[in-house]
């Protein structure tokens, strides 16, 4: 089995390929700005909700597109979502354009309702982010169509197949 990158604090291995992550990885308290502008961290955002996250680029033409309109159908296969504590997260990590007006842009393109959120790392959060979700060695390389769920505590559990479908998306989520 292929393994990535070591987390922050240098303790667990992530998987490289989907699958049940174990033993699941703790998300470290990554600063983020979020598409309102907001200020918060990583494990905070993440913490007693069951989230599927995946990493965008908010100018990409290619296969982010396809990545939200999979989690848009997401939310209508879970219109309860936000109330039953599931949320959805694009972390944008293409540091020239996913600011917060460009992830505005991107949730308004889905209509995204509640419970879907985006955000991009500040400062060097970016590189922590691409050391746990990605799978290359920069950016563009981490442009991985794979879809990361993270548990209630805050716990990279499992990564999917590249471009899951919806169906068993909501279904992970509901289980998690």
């Amino acid at each position: 089995m292929a393994y990535g990158a070591a987390t922050p604090a240098g303790a667990q291995l992530v998987q490289a390929d989907h699958g049940r992550v174990t033993p699941p990885v703790p998300i470290p308290a990554i600063a983020l700005r979020c598409a309102d502008g907001s200020a918060t961290n990583l494990a905070a955002l993440l913490q007693g909700r069951a989230t599927a996250l995946h990493l965008i680029f908010t100018a990409c033409s290619t296969v982010c597109p396809i990545q939200g309109a999979i989690f848009a159908r997401v939310q209508a296969l879970l219109p309860d979502q936000a109330v039953r504590g599931i949320q959805l997260l694009s972390i944008g990590i293409d540091p020239d354009s996913d600011a917060p007006p460009s992830l505005r842009a991107w949730l308004q393109r889905y209509d995204a309702r509640p419970g879907w959120t985006a955000a991009a790392p500040e400062g060097k959060g970016l590189d922590a982010v691409l050391g746990i979700f990605g799978q290359g060695r920069n950016a563009v390389e981490s442009h991985s169509t794979q879809v990361n769920i993270i548990d209630r505590k805050a716990q990279l559990v499992f990564r999917t197949p590249p471009l899951p479908s919806a169906e068993a998306l909501a279904d992970i989520l509901r289980r998690v």
